[in-house]
């Protein structure tokens, strides 16, 4: 009978503890609070290029798989945490100086455009050119959707690009983008002055497709060279091409395509509260004011 009733409390504090842990689960966020997921209709060739795509994401570089020798971060997701905007602590630095004719020089002797002002040990870092004059700080940016953008047809984007002379001073204008042989398009691409195509992705629209920013960024960013790109990235100012000590390229085709297929098919979240009557009221004036002539 006393072993009976043992029981019988040793279950009820069992219950009662389940109940009150329960207090403390987590619900699972959402859809319109992901953003580290596919969108839908992907094949399993599809998901599985996803996950390995998001995994190579994820990987953090060091001396030993090739990271610098100059750099600005060891891994993706340091630019891009949670496959969202960068921190303040990670923006990384642009430079260059005007020329008495008016046109722009990027001090490509210095390291330039882009500061790299890391670098394995043993090996100097670039650092800032007293007499440049163009100097902008750049935050990573968020990095969902961005299979839509590449999407666009350049026809669409062209009609947009607008000289505006008798609107409210919004204007716009194409970036054409002299590509590297590893790339290939279609025949509905807008191609001039023989070999430049619309870019759309990176400052200032300086890569034409996601192919094109992530070997510029593996290698301008983490001093990773690829099988698009086999030459590794080096400081100028030291006069030698020698770096680290991993042969190039660093990095497979097939990393840096399953990467593409993860940021290509990388879901954005839904909009939230789009009936709310502030948030309507919110898109209205930002139609009404002009925010949309740029933001379309």
């Amino acid at each position: 009978m006393f072993l009976n009733k043992y029981i019988l409390i040793i279950f009820a504090l069992g219950i009662a503890g389940l109940t009150a842990c329960a207090d403390l689960f987590t619900e699972a966020p959402a859809d319109n609070e992901i953003f580290d997921g596919p969108i839908d209709g992907l094949t399993a060739v599809q998901l599985k290029g996803f996950a390995d795509g998001d995994e190579a994401f994820g990987q953090t570089f060091n001396v030993e798989t090739g990271l610098g020798p100059v750099f600005n971060q060891t891994a993706c997701i340091s630019c891009h945490p949670a496959d969202g905007r960068g921190h303040p602590s990670t923006n990384l630095t642009r430079f260059g100086k005007m020329r008495p004719d008016g046109t722009f020089d990027y001090m490509l002797e210095f390291g330039g455009p882009q500061l790299q002002d890391r670098s394995i040990p043993g090996y100097p870092a670039e650092t800032l050119p007293g007499d440049a004059t163009g100097i902008s700080v750049r935050g990573g940016p968020i990095a969902v959707g961005l299979g839509l953008i590449e999407a666009i047809p350049d026809q669409t984007i062209l009609a947009n690009e607008s000289l505006d002379p008798d609107g409210p001073g919004i204007t716009g204008r194409a970036n054409f983008v002299e590509v590297p042989d590893y790339l290939e398009f279609g025949a509905d691409k807008v191609v001039r002055d023989g070999n430049k195509y619309l870019g759309r992705f990176g400052r200032k629209a300086t890569a034409v497709s996601l192919l094109h920013q992530t070997v510029n960024a593996y290698k301008n960013d983490m001093g990773i060279s690829t099988d698009f790109d086999p030459v590794d990235i080096f400081n100028p100012t030291i006069g030698s091409v020698i770096g680290d000590n991993v042969a190039d390229p660093e990095l497979s085709a097939e990393t840096v395509q399953n990467v593409v297929i993860y940021l290509k098919t990388l879901r954005p979240p839904a909009r939230r509260n789009e009936s709310d009557p502030e948030v309507i009221q919110g898109e209205q004036l930002f139609s009404t004011i002009g925010c949309a002539s740029c933001h379309i």
